[in-house]
């Protein structure tokens, strides 16, 4: 059996984030293992679902995508991470990367 590419979402806009789960779960090779509202408790929420691949919001409440991709890089630098916005902020797009 293939083993499936471990993704998790964190994404503030609930359409969104049920379109991208959606989305992943139905394409071969890839499974969402989790998705989230907010990068709030993101060292536990990482530990818990174990993804390979993080898909992360550039703009959220509370911890920004941009400061949570930061917390990952740092404590798990194995990870994965594509970033994704619905702004045309070119400031927020160059942090980001």
């Amino acid at each position: 059996m293939e083993k499936s590419i471990s993704v998790a979402i964190f994404e503030d806009n609930h359409m969104l984030r049920d379109g991208y789960f959606q989305l992943i779960n139905g394409m071969p090779g890839f499974t969402c293992v989790s998705a989230f509202d907010n990068a709030d408790d993101l060292l536990f929420k990482i530990r818990s679902c174990k993804p390979e691949v993080v898909l992360m919001d550039i703009d959220m409440p509370g911890i920004s995508g941009i400061d949570a991709v930061l917390i990952i890089k740092e404590n798990f630098p194995g990870i994965h991470i594509i970033m994704q916005t619905v702004f045309e902020d070119d400031d927020k797009i160059f942090r980001a990367i």
